[in-house]
């Protein structure tokens, strides 16, 4: 699964592509990060299925499949499984741990916006082995100041 605003890559080994292989995927996934408002994915039996539109209205969030006819128009997640397969197939060859590499790829600041897809999803880079300045490390919100400003809010109410 691949965030479009972000290109935050999430990566699954599904065993099956049933709905309900799926869907339990999604719910991991969706409890680590959150539910999304949108969901795009292909035209997939699993994906059409009645089952997974009661997940999808069950979590409040809309799917949108798109034409196997227009592959260009999910291109985004063509382009996510595309760097996965290289980054894997490196790991590999290498014998490098795939998920350290995900891990690294995230923490990688991007041309297009100078972040890195972790940066933009946790609001802080995550820890690696790649050394990586402290102050990018600590969250952009002040803890302290976030928690002052909701005590102040409860004495409003």
């Amino acid at each position: 699964m691949v965030d479009y605003y972000s290109n935050f890559i999430e990566v699954a080994r599904i065993t099956s592509t049933i709905s309900r292989s799926i869907i339990k995927e999604l719910k991991a996934m969706f409890a680590r990060y959150r539910v999304p408002d949108v969901l795009v994915m292909d035209n997939g039996p699993q994906f059409m299925s009645a089952e997974f539109a009661v997940f999808a209205k069950a979590l409040g969030f809309d799917h949108i499949t798109l034409s196997l006819h227009h592959p260009q128009l999910n291109g985004k997640a063509k382009n996510a499984v595309k760097t996965v397969k290289q980054l894997f197939e490196k790991c590999k060859e290498s014998g490098q741990s795939e998920f350290l590499a995900l891990l690294d790829w995230r923490n990688t600041p991007t041309e297009r916006v100078g972040t890195s897809p972790d940066q933009q999803v946790m609001r802080q880079c995550c820890k690696t082995l790649v050394p990586i300045a402290g102050t990018l490390l600590k969250p952009q919100s002040n803890p302290e100041e976030d928690a002052q400003a909701i005590i102040g809010m409860k004495k409003r109410q």
